[in-house]
């Protein structure tokens, strides 16, 4: 079984609401954190035009092609 650790993001924009934005995936819950962290600290301190906000790392089954990609990278989002 090979499992990583999945984050579905939210894209909010002024005036036209929100939508998915994808998926992020990672090699632990730890990389997850700290993708979530290093997001968060790059943005402004006023909520921009248009911006994502991650929901929670959850532990989810992949194919081994995602796996061995996650595990090089430590985190993608797709």
């Amino acid at each position: 079984m090979y499992v990583v650790y999945a984050i579905k993001w939210t894209e909010y924009e002024r005036g036209w609401g929100n939508r998915p934005d994808g998926i992020s995936y990672h090699a632990s819950k730890e990389d997850a954190e700290n993708f979530i962290k290093t997001y968060w600290d790059g943005m402004p301190d006023v909520a921009p035009y248009c911006y994502s906000s991650p929901g929670y790392a959850k532990l989810i089954e992949v194919e081994p092609e995602i796996w061995h990609t996650v595990q090089i990278k430590r985190n993608i989002w797709a």
